[in-house]
């Protein structure tokens, strides 16, 4: 989902934990489905559909971003945690 603010501004909502058999089921409710077609053509639908199938698109953020950021968090705390 996007947003334009203005010609040089856009801002994005992102959601890491997305993976791809869950957006296939949600992107495959009738409404959503009927929505989505209405909004963007049964073109796009089915370009969507497909997307969700390819490694380096919702599965390679899936299994990147998310652990590393966590990973990035944890070892952040860990670095500061004093045990007394």
């Amino acid at each position: 989902m996007a947003i334009r603010f203005s010609e040089e501004m856009i801002g994005t909502q992102f959601h890491p934990e997305a993976d791809a058999e869950g957006m296939l089921a949600y992107f495959q409710e009738p409404e959503r489905r009927e929505h989505i077609i209405k909004e963007h053509g049964a073109e796009r639908y089915a370009q969507m559909l497909a997307d969700l199938e390819e490694d380096d698109k919702i599965e390679l953020t899936h299994r990147t971003i998310l652990p590393n950021f966590l990973k990035d968090a944890m070892d952040s705390f860990k670095r500061r945690l004093v045990i007394a």
